[in-house]
């Protein structure tokens, strides 16, 4: 009798084992049938570390305002981005950094918007002069001549702290990869 008592234990501990084997086996072929499913492709990978930028402002009809100026744009995986900028039009510590998001469209190009404070108005001079709220940035980036080096096509929008939107413009961009 007890014999029997331990064969019927053994072979029900079998059993579980198959069947927890089994399961064990079909978790993982689905969990990486889903991660392989959702890995991003090498072109989505493009567009993360950092990049050196130079920005030109302009009218929205291609007439450059102003010089020149530089930013630092750092592009994560998951969709996530920081940025810092130089713009002379700012006050010192006026404008905080950049935080936002950037998206995969396929291709060779990236939807990319952030957002920064505006810490404290300002009225020319500097011009033009700033109201306390937040600068939206919204662009397009390509990567046009290869993996290291891309361009830019940018609307900008400043809203004030009610949010209320006081000035936009557009601006172009390059950039290059930081190493």
């Amino acid at each position: 009798m007890k014999a029997q008592f331990l064969k019927g234990i053994l072979e029900m501990n079998w059993r579980i084992g198959k069947a927890s084997l089994a399961m064990a086996t079909a978790a993982v072929l689905v969990l990486s049938a889903g991660w392989s499913a959702a890995a991003p492709s090498q072109g989505e990978h493009a567009i993360v570390g950092t990049w050196v930028v130079t920005v030109q402002l302009n009218n929205c009809s291609g007439t450059a305002i102003g010089g020149p100026f530089q930013s630092l744009l750092t592009f994560n995986n998951g969709g996530t981005m920081i940025e810092d900028t130089v713009n002379p039009s700012f006050a010192v510590g006026q404008r905080g950094t950049g935080h936002g998001i950037w998206e995969y469209e396929g291709g060779h190009k990236f939807a990319v918007k952030s957002v920064a404070f505006i810490n404290f108005t300002t009225t020319p001079p500097p011009p033009p002069g700033f109201a306390a709220g937040t600068q939206t940035i919204t662009q397009t980036v390509e990567f046009p001549n290869g993996p290291d080096q891309w361009t830019a096509d940018a609307q900008v929008q400043f809203a004030d702290a009610a949010g209320a939107v006081y000035r936009s413009g557009c601006a172009t961009a390059s950039a290059v990869r930081f190493e």
